[in-house]
């Protein structure tokens, strides 16, 4: 894709900024990649968070103007509402949101604070792709990506609610150093588990990341409806430990090569899924950058699932661009007719509320393709400008942070520099367990990430902070 920065993001990120004084909603986004040829791309929006919140549009691309918020509904606690989304210029709806069963309530379930997915519990045969829909229909006129990559994803931090579940664990660290190799080759990742319910993963760290999810360990990190969430979307057996496997895996994979960041990226990835979705994988949201006008169409291009991923921006960029094997190994079983198909634009920007959605609700292709793009740019987009994957790969990437990594999901791959530690978004992955301080009382730094990895302050963000470590290229992790 080309590198096509012309999207209005001063406005789109005024009215973001507006809606979360005006609404006091916990925020948060989940942004996800850049086209594989270099186009920029906007932060998805977020998805219908069972917290109250759905996402805010970023920047990169064509982003687009004007923006939908979505009221998400009450919180656990009566919490504020949530932040809406904001992309672009989208187009006349085809029909709808492609939800499967229909977009969330807004009204808001009982500890779910403003979506309920209606098509049942996610994932409880423990299966692998639950999309592998079929081919649609032989490949399109090569037209390439060359006017950017659209909207990546990702909702506002979730959590409308300030329940924090009990006290956050202060107790002393976890276990730091290297149980596992974060780098490797394709299917590596650290020493095999003995865990059968995720039996290529550390089991040490299947153990953690399953304590975790289960409000066992750095009890209160999440907030009270996150977990509610999980026990309700990912009840005890072969769904639960599919999830816990997908986020170990994909850190197993995905993991920056720094020191201990296999239990970091395992981490932000625990929290972030909070800020995207509170733990719904069938979470869809249709903005207006997702209805889009196309050449000859109407887009269908929602963002889906627990991290919010969008078809026309990471799937696509992962793709083209991304090692397949290292998706398998994580379990995601990517659809054999993509890896042939032509690059158009309308074929991209049309399949992924129809064909193609149950594929990006997969948990384990959702997972790790959303972590794949927040870590290729955590550690490749530091840059005074955008670098696409495209340019990544061919060893053009400047070292980054976490903060790079998750703002470039929160508003695309050309957010604004300098990268800003004070956003709500990496504020809230790493610090917040209400939320994010735009929504909640948040002081200092004591849940989340920081509690999941015993760093927590209540006063300051930790120092050092890990959000703010530089991180260095590696583009035969993150290509091809």
């Amino acid at each position: 894709m080309s590198n096509n920065n012309s999207g209005p993001w001063a406005l789109s990120r005024g009215l973001r900024i507006s809606l979360i004084l005006t609404l006091g909603a916990c925020s948060g986004s989940d942004a996800d990649g850049v086209g594989p040829d270099a186009g920029s791309s906007m932060g998805e929006t977020g998805g219908a968070a069972a917290g109250g919140s759905v996402g805010l549009g970023g920047s990169g691309g064509s982003p687009g103007t004007g923006g939908v918020a979505s009221t998400g509904g009450t919180t656990v606690t009566g919490g504020t509402t949530a932040t809406g989304g904001r992309v672009s210029t989208g187009g006349a709806s085809m029909g709808g949101s492609p939800s499967t069963g229909g977009m969330a309530s807004t009204g808001g379930t009982t500890l779910a604070g403003g979506s309920s997915a209606a098509g049942g519990t996610a994932n409880t045969g423990g299966t692998t792709n639950t999309g592998g829909s079929p081919a649609t229909g032989g490949v399109s006129s090569v037209g390439g990506t060359t006017g950017g990559s659209p909207v990546t994803g990702g909702t506002a931090i979730a959590g409308g609610s300030g329940t924090t579940g009990g006290t956050v664990a202060a107790g002393g660290s976890r276990p730091t150093g290297g149980t596992t190799s974060t780098g490797g080759a394709t299917g590596s990742g650290g020493s095999t588990g003995t865990n059968s319910g995720c039996p290529g993963a550390d089991a040490a760290e299947f153990a953690l990341v399953q304590a975790w999810l289960n409000n066992t360990t750095a009890v209160g990190a999440l907030p009270n409806y996150a977990y509610s969430n999980i026990k309700k979307n990912f009840p005890a057996g072969a769904a639960f430990d599919r999830l816990a496997c997908s986020i170990a895996m994909s850190c197993a994979e995905f993991a920056p090569m720094e020191t201990d960041w296999l239990r970091k990226c395992e981490a932000v990835v625990t929290s972030a899924i909070v800020a995207e979705s509170s733990y719904n994988p069938n979470s869809v949201v249709t903005d207006s950058y997702a209805t889009r006008a196309l050449t000859g169409a109407t887009a269908n291009d929602p963002t889906v699932g627990l991290l919010q991923v969008r078809f026309s921006s990471t799937m696509h960029d992962y793709n083209y661009n991304g090692p397949m094997a290292k998706m398998a190994a994580i379990g995601c079983a990517w659809p054999p007719e993509l890896q042939t198909q032509a690059d158009t634009t309308n074929f991209w920007a049309t399949e992924g509320g129809t064909t193609y959605l149950s594929f990006m609700q997969d948990v384990a292709c959702n997972i790790a393709s959303a972590a794949w793009y927040y870590f290729y740019n955590a550690t490749g987009n530091g840059g005074s400008n955008a670098v696409w994957i495209a340019n990544y790969c061919k060893g053009q990437g400047i070292a980054g942070t976490m903060v790079t990594g998750l703002l470039s999901h929160l508003q695309g791959g050309s957010y604004p520099r300098p990268a800003d530690p004070n956003n709500p978004y990496p504020w809230g992955i790493e610090c917040c367990s209400c939320g994010n301080p735009s929504g909640c009382t948040c002081t200092g730094c004591t849940g989340r990430f920081a509690s999941f990895m015993g760093i927590g302050t209540t006063s300051s963000r930790p120092s050092p902070d890990p959000f703010l470590e530089m991180l260095t290229p590696e583009p035969t992790k993150y290509c091809k």
